[in-house]
């Protein structure tokens, strides 16, 4: 499907980013997720994964996915408050996130894995909007061993 040449906002444009970063994830497409952070980082729980190749292999080595080529999944992002700089060159993000998931396989009934917030920043470069920084804030922690690798670099750090 060709895309309009109909010039969007700078706020819609980031919104669109935001989306694109959980349909991503839930699809297991790290790629794509790391090409949202080729100016970026992520950072969640102290451990930081820097531009779009550390940030591609840190998702595949951390997160569990399942023979039909997903996470089992469901990312949602909400209440999203978001400030952009007079100069329409740089913004900051608050949303809180919601991480639901479910295994039948395993028995492993849906229910909420982790919620917290995504504290963002974003830079426009050539006219193009870019994560700058997403810092993943987690304030509530359920099971999430059907998630994150059991001997991935996450999984044993929130074991701590």
């Amino acid at each position: 499907m060709e895309q309009s040449s109909y010039k969007i906002s700078s706020e819609r444009e980031i919104e669109n980013l935001i989306a694109q970063y959980t349909h991503y994830l839930d699809a297991a497409n790290f790629a794509g997720v790391a090409r949202l952070f080729k100016y970026g980082k992520i950072i969640s729980d102290g451990l930081v994964a820097d531009g779009t190749a550390h940030i591609e292999q840190h998702l595949t080595e951390n997160l569990q996915v399942y023979p039909n080529g997903t996470p089992h999944t469901a990312h949602l992002t909400t209440n999203t408050v978001l400030k952009i700089d007079a100069d329409d060159q740089s913004a900051t993000a608050s949303s809180y996130m919601s991480i639901f998931q479910q295994d039948l396989e395993r028995k492993f009934p849906l229910q909420p894995i982790i919620i917290g917030q995504y504290e963002d920043t974003f830079a426009r470069v050539d006219g193009i909007w870019w994560f700058k920084e997403r810092n993943l804030v987690m304030s509530l922690l359920g099971d999430y061993t059907h998630h994150a690798r059991p001997d991935g670099q996450s999984s044993k750090h929130l074991q701590k």
